[in-house]
C-alpha cells in the first residue's frame, strides 16, 4: 500500500516539475524573442542602409 502511494506521489510531483521547466523555458523564449526583436529594430536602418550602399556601388539597383 505504501508503495502505491509514493509512486501515485512520484507521478504527480513528475508532472509538476516538467510543467514548471516548460514555463521557465517559456519565459526564457520570450525574452530572447524581446531582444531579438529590439536588437533588429535597433540595427535595422543601419542593415539597410549598408545594402542599400552595397547595391549603389555594385550597380545592380533598379
Amino acid at each position: 500500500m505504501h508503495y502505491a502511494k509514493f509512486t501515485r506521489a512520484l507521478l504527480v510531483w513528475t508532472r509538476e516539475a516538467e510543467g514548471q521547466a516548460l514555463a521557465e523555458y517559456g519565459l526564457i523564449l520570450a525574452v530572447v524573442a524581446i531582444a531579438a526583436v529590439g536588437g533588429l529594430v535597433l540595427i535595422g536602418s543601419a542593415v539597410s542602409a549598408s545594402f542599400t550602399d552595397f547595391v549603389d556601388a555594385a550597380g545592380i539597383g533598379g
